[in-house]
């Protein structure tokens, strides 16, 4: 089955910010993170259920500034926040915040996602289906962190026959199980096969998926189900949000690295319970 956009570009709003009088209203009454608005001042959310989102964008298309304002909105809601930055450099915002782990090493980020699937298989937890207790893991660069694990792999233990390395084996199995136990997955900048997941469909992990700034051949790597590709927009913030085989374009509602700080605390600028 296939599906054209449902949202006219010409009918959206420019910009979207923390100040403007609907997205506080918007916010407000969210119980799962809001992506913007689309035709009309409608918000769009994130699915309820705990599914991996991949945010698909082309040069300049706001993988970083999405990213940052979805995580700051899991923090609010109560997730707990695992942010896979190799080097640092995306999220600093984030660092000493309650409720995030911050990953910047390959070395720690392959434990990590080891110790995960370990505790998968032992069965140790429980989840209730909320977000208080929910365990996101935030990847910026999901192409790049699995080159790492390979190269980290293969340089620390060259004796080993394995197929893949057990880091990106590992997040495979987060990929594919990750759900059912409370572990949800915002990653951007897809380039290549998913790691461990080279034959699985991208919709079959990604169930939502982002894209912006995008020409046919990024449509048709993460979201063939759309036939009728949308125009690329050139407004800052224009991206769709595709799940259910169906594409909503919508403005992305932007917060600076200083305003997602004080989101994922729970407060505005202005001081205010968010």
């Amino acid at each position: 089955m296939t599906h054209q956009t449902s949202i006219p570009i010409r009918a959206l709003r420019k910009t979207m910010r923390l100040t403007d009088p609907r997205t506080l209203p918007a916010l407000n009454a969210a119980r799962t993170p809001l992506l913007g608005l689309a035709d009309g001042d409608q918000p769009v959310h994130l699915p309820a259920r705990a599914v991996h989102t991949l945010v698909a964008t082309g040069p300049g298309g706001g993988t970083t500034t999405l990213l940052r304002s979805l995580t700051a909105q899991a923090l609010a809601l109560g997730a707990s926040v695992d942010l896979v930055d190799p080097g640092g450099t995306n999220h600093p915002w984030a660092r000493d915040l309650t409720g995030v782990r911050y990953l910047s090493r390959i070395a720690e980020i392959h434990d990590h996602l080891l110790l995960n699937v370990a505790a998968l298989q032992d069965g140790t937890g429980h989840w209730d289906g909320s977000w208080r207790g929910r365990r996101v893991m935030v990847i910026e660069h999901l192409t790049t962190v699995a080159y790492g694990l390979r190269e980290y792999w293969s340089q620390t233990r060259p004796e080993t026959q394995l197929e893949e390395a057990p880091g990106v084996e590992a997040l495979g199995v987060l990929l594919t199980a990750g759900p059912a136990y409370g572990i949800q997955i915002f990653s951007g900048n897809f380039r290549a096969g998913l790691p461990g997941l080279d034959t699985v469909p991208v919709k079959d992990v990604f169930p939502a998926r982002i894209l912006a700034n995008g020409n046919a051949a990024l449509w048709e790597r993460v979201a063939p189900e759309i036939w009728s590709i949308p125009p690329c927009s050139l407004t800052p913030g224009r991206m769709h949000l595709v799940a259910d085989q169906e594409a909503t374009a919508f403005q992305a509602l932007y917060v600076s690295n200083t305003e997602a700080r004080a989101l994922a605390r729970g407060v505005i600028e202005t001081g205010e319970a968010a």
